[in-house]
């Protein structure tokens, strides 16, 4: 269900004023249409329309859709059925081939931190011999000396010790009690025996073992240790990568399926089963298909009113409405953006009515609305706009108007096996209406088809594991962390809920207040002076244009849909 829904005039209490925008649906253009005919009818008019809005140059969305098949229509539930179960199926395969895949990589990933750690002492020293040669001898010294220290205490502790009793430094230490000390001392240089007793103020006896053991240190070291683990941490890094890739591969492939198990969506589980009392399950034989269809397109009004533009020129992202803030967000996220945008014939396209009701789409579709959203919302208009200028697609062209026709089409189809086996179809809209809107409130529409999007990427995110819900609100992995453990993962940063308005906001507020006040003074005394009642740049005489001029463009495309309707199944 859209959540835009409050209409023009309306105000001032959180809702759209005189001049601030338009959001009506006339009265005389709402209707309930219901059609039946043969097998196919029903489907030729949905797609039949589907594909002629586009010639009639409407921008066409499919906002909401869901199925049901009663059990009694045995050979269509049992697919439908039998689809669904299936899709669940491989999710399910999918998520425990997932959950396999991080187990192994956790395994590598285990082993290949001690491999990581063991290269780290060996980097260490080579840093240190570099700062050496760089005649930083002191500096370098220290870092080598910390690398060869850890090595040594290593091939004390799980190679030396084997090399069995009256050997090993451990096992020897009562006789010498300083020579595991005296050993850590020992450099590269130190292989020869008289030397190291002399250098050290060592017995001849233990500068022969410290010797020994200097010289099985470095072959072990540089021969058998550093190869390996060179060798092992290379073969664990191709496996690292082979496992995150696959993971990658299982979830791009997870990723289809579970779009496409969500859009078998039960109408039952919407609750909204109440529409449609005919619908009994276990007695007919009968599915029931229901799709959402927007459509909107921009008309200029005789005699346009305030319409700022005629091309799309370049302005300043702040010029559109956009805050410093926000355009900062849009440069980290575009790269190369130069922080100029196609400008909308009405500027700031991003104005007051769009920023109140974007709580409204985040709360109704249970997501953040950021600044790239608002960005992307507003080019689907400019994109329009720009296909429109170069004559793409051979449809009719766009005019450059801040003023749009708005099409809502609920369509449900049902298809009906009666008894005697004759199959029908039938079509119900309930209400096809049409709407005069303007360029803010569909740039808000264009935000509803984004937090349409971003729910259903949050759904399959959250079924992968990418996502969590977090005191109450959904939240990606990194964000749950740093939550839990701000010291470790860094704190994170969240946007204050509520801005306060700077100066010139206020003043503009308070202009706001006072011209509307004065034009309630004024129309006491029977002075209706237009201009003071309006608090925005779009037209705001409703009974005297609006009604008359703009009304009449919606009628004719209310005339077009439902004729084309009524032409499809015959009626007069």
């Amino acid at each position: 269900m859209p959540v835009i829904t409050s209409e023009f005039p309306k105000g001032p209490n959180g809702e759209i004023s005189a001049g601030e925008g338009i959001n009506f649906v006339p009265e005389n253009q709402i209707g309930y249409y219901d059609f039946c005919g043969p097998m196919g009818s029903a489907s030729g008019a949905y797609y039949g329309i589907v594909f002629q809005l586009p010639k009639w140059g409407f921008d066409r969305v499919k906002i909401d859709e869901s199925i049901e098949v009663s059990p009694v229509f045995a050979d269509y539930y049992r697919i439908t059925i039998e689809q669904k179960r299936t899709l669940f199926s491989q999710i399910e395969e999918g998520l425990t081939r997932i959950s396999a895949a991080v187990t192994g990589l956790d395994l590598i990933l285990h082993d290949m931190r001690k491999y990581r750690e063991f290269l780290d002492y060996f980097e260490e020293i080579e840093k240190g011999k570099k700062l050496i040669k760089e005649g930083k001898v002191e500096e370098g010294e220290k870092l080598k000396s910390r690398g060869e220290q850890t090595l040594k205490s290593i091939f004390i502790d799980q190679v030396d010790v084997h090399t069995g009793e009256g050997v090993a430094l451990k096992l020897i230490a009562p006789r010498w009690p300083t020579i595991i000390a005296d050993f850590m001392r020992l450099t590269d240089e130190d292989i020869d025996p008289k030397k190291i007793a002399e250098k050290y103020k060592v017995s001849e006896a233990e500068g022969v073992v410290l010797a020994t053991k200097n010289k099985l240190y470095q072959e072990w070291r540089d021969k058998l240790f550093f190869p390996t683990i060179k060798e092992r941490y290379e073969n664990l890094l191709r496996l690292v990568e082979g496992r995150k890739k696959s993971l990658e591969e299982i979830k791009a492939q997870l990723k289809p399926i579970i779009l496409r198990y969500r859009a078998i969506k039960e109408e039952l589980s919407k609750g909204t089963m109440q529409r449609l009392p005919f619908y009994h399950p276990s007695a007919q034989a009968m599915s029931i298909d229901y799709a959402h269809i927007w459509a909107w397109k921009p008309f200029a009004p005789s005699e346009k009113y305030k319409v700022t533009r005629s091309s799309l020129n370049e302005i300043p992202a702040l010029e559109a409405g956009f805050k410093p803030e926000e355009i900062e967000e849009i440069k980290k996220e575009k790269g190369n953006w130069n922080g100029m945008v196609k400008a909308l014939p009405q500027e700031p396209s991003i104005d007051n009515v769009v920023r109140r009701y974007i709580k409204n789409i985040e709360e109704a579709y249970k997501v953040k609305l950021t600044a790239i959203d608002l960005f992307n919302a507003r080019e689907m208009l400019v994109r329009k706009f720009e296909e429109s200028a170069k004559g793409l697609g051979g449809m009719e062209s766009w005019v450059f108007s801040p003023y749009y026709i708005f099409v809502d089409l609920p369509l449900y189809r049902v298809v009906i096996r009666l008894p005697g086996g004759v199959e029908l179809e039938d079509i119900s809209i309930e209400n096809l209406s049409t709407a005069v809107k303007t360029q803010n409130v569909i740039i808000l529409h264009c935000l509803e088809v984004i937090a349409r999007d971003k729910e259903v990427e949050n759904y399959v995110r959250q079924l992968l594991g990418e996502k969590g819900i977090k005191e109450g609100e959904l939240l990606s992995i990194e964000e749950i962390k740093k939550i839990e453990y701000p010291g470790i993962f860094g704190e994170l940063e969240r946007k204050k809920k509520e801005e306060k308005k700077g100066f010139i906001e206020k003043i503009k507020d308070e202009l706001k207040k006072f011209k509307l006040n004065l034009g309630k003074f004024f129309a006491q005394f029977g002075w209706e002076i237009k201009f003071l009642r309006a608090v925005g740049p779009y037209e705001f005489a409703f009974k005297e244009r609006i009604t008359k001029y703009y009304f009449t463009e919606t009628g004719a495309t209310y005339e077009l849909i439902s004729g084309f309707f009524k032409s499809a199944f015959k009626v007069p």
